[in-house]
């Protein structure tokens, strides 16, 4: 089982958090839709005839295309490949994207799921974050895609926010868990280089949340999705049983998937690929035939560390049986040893045969997962 992922490179307005690749000029949407037909085309060898399990327009901001041209994208992959009969088909949206006829029409395509940015509820974090939306179209872009019979619906909320106080990210909880959707995905805000906040931090005009108060929010939002219902299935995710974004869940569990589009990233098991994030090269380089990517070839070691990173931060967390038989009894004691000092200090536990992160042992994930890395001498 495989996936695929279309980079959706265009935004109508720039998140003041936001890092990821994209651009606000739409004038390109409708040669990029045609760049990312023919990506597809010239690489539909990549998953060796692997059916397709989940299809994810992610971005950017997916919604700026119609649902006929989404639509479009979804008909060129079943061109290709198999989409197996309960594929999960992701939509990314902006709340005032979501209107009746985006929905109705929506409705008519093979898109099953949606992932709502949220982000939050409270008009001033929005208008600090630079976000389109408020709060109460967040809320109604949700009850009306219900109306519609979108029964998969995930939110994406940000916490650790400058002036997002243990109060009003209560109040942010209380309203998503109101809404009855399936899926949370909650991220702790990241100054990362070249965004309007780390500007502004290093400006001193906003100050980072003191850590306390972000491990509070934390502790909080793992609390009550557990009373609502919610598996704490990885890190910043949480779902109602059986809900699990496949999508996601194939980078944790290794499945191999392709990624269409600038700045999109591959993965085939021996190497990992991405393409150049610049739309004018990467439109210009797919018409001409030209290279629009480069890649890492994986060493065992690597592909060793890759599964400690991806399998522990999972509720599933890493499989000793798989590290003994595809790695060896080198890194399956390497992986014992390192254990030990983490199950002294109950930050993780062994059930049948599996490495899985203590709830207490999640909020210093990022060290316990490094300290199982296998360095070579």
């Amino acid at each position: 089982m495989s996936g695929i992922y279309f980079h959706i490179p265009f935004c109508k307005q720039l998140c003041h958090y936001c890092a990821f690749h994209k651009s606000i000029s739409l004038q390109a949407k409708e040669r990029m839709l045609s760049c990312l037909k023919k990506e597809l085309n010239d690489r539909k060898g990549y998953l060796k005839g692997e059916n397709i399990d989940s299809i994810y327009f992610g971005g950017g901001t997916p919604s700026v295309y119609s649902p006929k041209e989404i639509q479009s994208l979804i008909s060129e992959v079943a061109q290709h490949f198999t989409i197996n009969e309960n594929a999960e088909v992701t939509l990314e949206a902006n709340p005032d994207d979501l209107t009746h006829d985006y929905l109705k029409d929506l409705k008519e395509t093979s898109v099953n799921r949606l992932s709502v940015g949220i982000q939050s509820f409270h008009d001033e974090d929005l208008i600090l974050m630079n976000r389109r939306h408020s709060g109460q179209q967040a809320y109604d872009a949700i009850k009306r895609a219900q109306g519609y019979g979108f029964n998969n619906i995930s939110v994406d909320q940000i916490y650790g926010v400058p002036g997002l106080t243990f109060q009003k990210w209560e109040e942010n909880l209380k309203k998503v868990f109101e809404l009855n959707i399936q899926h949370i995905s909650s991220y702790h805000l990241m100054y990362d280089p070249n965004t309007v906040f780390t500007h502004k931090l290093k400006k001193g005009i906003i100050k980072e949340v003191d850590e306390d108060v972000s491990l509070a929010q934390y502790k909080l939002l793992i609390s009550e999705a557990k009373k609502h219902g919610f598996s704490h299935y990885e890190i910043s995710n949480f779902s109602k049983t059986g809900l699990e974004s496949k999508h996601n869940s194939s980078y944790w569990q290794q499945k191999t998937y392709l990624g269409l589009g600038p700045s999109a990233h591959s993965y085939n098991i021996n190497r990992r690929e991405w393409n150049i994030s610049d739309n004018l090269k990467y439109m210009n380089a797919v018409e001409k035939g030209g290279e629009y990517s480069e890649y890492e070839e994986l060493s065992f070691n690597d592909k060793f560390n890759d599964y400690v990173l991806t399998s522990l931060r999972t509720m599933w967390g890493l499989d000793l049986n798989v590290v003994k038989n595809k790695f060896g009894e080198q890194y399956y004691k390497n992986c014992l040893e390192k254990a030990d000092k983490f199950i002294e200090s109950d930050d993780v536990r062994i059930e049948n045969e599996h490495i899985i992160l203590t709830d207490k042992g999640v909020f210093i994930s990022n060290d316990v997962m490094s300290d199982f890395f296998y360095i070579e001498e």
